[in-house]
């Protein structure tokens, strides 16, 4: 067995979720019979986070390198996620993932001192998505994947998914869907209701894709394994209440409880609760180091931990891993799999 076959073994032994080895085969099958029918409902789940997703925007790359762009029946997103869905489902991956690197450390996007807005989203869509590194929006719209973006409304802190190919105007809701409390600080309106980021309330849309009726679910996580979500602290409530909520109740309630919700969909995500039978779940995280926080601004860590994500998720799909490193594309090819145990074979 080669090094990279002894990689993926090793991985696929201990990936979290739930039947795991059932989901990456149903990925694999389907690659290489080019998307005939086989019955089954694909889905992709993306968490975001800042810049924090970037890291799972490596695995998304490293997707787009095996073609699976079209895959997918249905790719879920929340917050930064949101984007790197987009670029990858456009094939335009190799280009999207350089939003993190070149233009979100530039302090045209973050200022602390800019408190009234201290990351600008409008620079984001208006500069970035719209000009400099355009998304196409016309392929994104026609293509057969349908993606949904978890927004929530800053009325009544109530999550909900919107269905880009359903949407009266896509550029809006993905300008919701970065729309970060507190650090941005502003709505966009979507069907007559005031959305931001869906983030506090739905974490990454797993249940969503249950309910949708996924059968095999790959899910990238921008948080490692082990992170347990904790309670705001007093001076966190404090400025989300004066800065975002103020009377807003239910989405002050909504921020409170997010630790709890996050721990939800984690154990999800984990394996750690029972889902349907009929679901597996097979779920990718970052390791402890290179780690990337939210406001992580500094470039090669970015770049580290986004090439080690990648090369995760190669390794998982039983793909050669070994010379890629945020690219080249053709470093990421099949590899013919003679594992120790049939229960990997595809």
């Amino acid at each position: 067995m080669s090094t990279s076959s002894d990689q993926q073994y090793s991985l696929l032994k201990h990936l979290p979720g739930v039947r795991p080895n059932l989901v990456i085969d149903a990925i694999r099958q389907r690659a290489m019979r080019a998307n005939l029918p086989d019955g089954r409902k694909i889905g992709l789940v993306l968490e975001g986070g800042g810049m924090r997703g970037s890291t799972p925007a490596g695995g998304a790359l490293a997707l787009g390198h095996l073609g699976l762009a079209d895959t997918f029946d249905d790719v879920y997103a929340t917050s930064a996620a949101v984007m790197n869905a987009s670029y990858f489902l456009t094939a335009q991956e190799d280009m999207g993932i350089t939003v993190y690197f070149d233009d979100l450390t530039d302090s045209r996007f973050y200022k602390m001192s800019r408190l009234w807005k201290v990351l600008d989203i409008d620079y984001v869509i208006n500069e970035v998505v719209l000009k400099t590194k355009p998304l196409d929006i016309r392929r994104l719209l026609d293509i057969k994947t349908r993606l949904h973006v978890s927004v929530m409304d800053r009325s009544n802190g109530e999550g909900f998914l919107v269905n880009l190919k359903q949407s009266e105007d896509a550029i809006k809701v993905l300008h919701a869907a970065l729309a970060i409390p507190v650090f941005y600080n502003r709505s966009v309106e979507i069907g007559g209701r005031d959305c931001v980021d869906g983030g506090l309330v739905i974490p990454f849309p797993l249940r969503q894709a249950i309910a949708d009726g996924c059968t095999d679910i790959l899910v990238l996580l921008s948080h490692p394994a082990d992170y347990v979500p904790l309670p705001p602290k007093g001076w966190q409530k404090l400025m989300y209440r004066l800065l975002f909520s103020q009377l807003r109740k239910q989405a002050f309630e909504a921020f409170k409880n997010h630790y709890r919700v996050s721990r939800e969909y984690r154990d999800l995500a984990l394996g750690r609760v029972a889902c349907p039978d009929s679901v597996n779940i097979a779920t990718l995280c970052p390791e402890q180091l290179p780690y990337v926080q939210t406001l992580t601004m500094d470039r090669d860590r970015l770049m580290a931990a986004a090439a080690h994500f990648g090369r995760r998720t190669l390794e998982a799909l039983g793909a050669e891993s070994d010379r890629w490193n945020l690219g080249p594309a053709s470093a990421a090819k099949w590899m013919v799999r003679h594992n120790r145990s049939s229960e990997f074979a595809p």
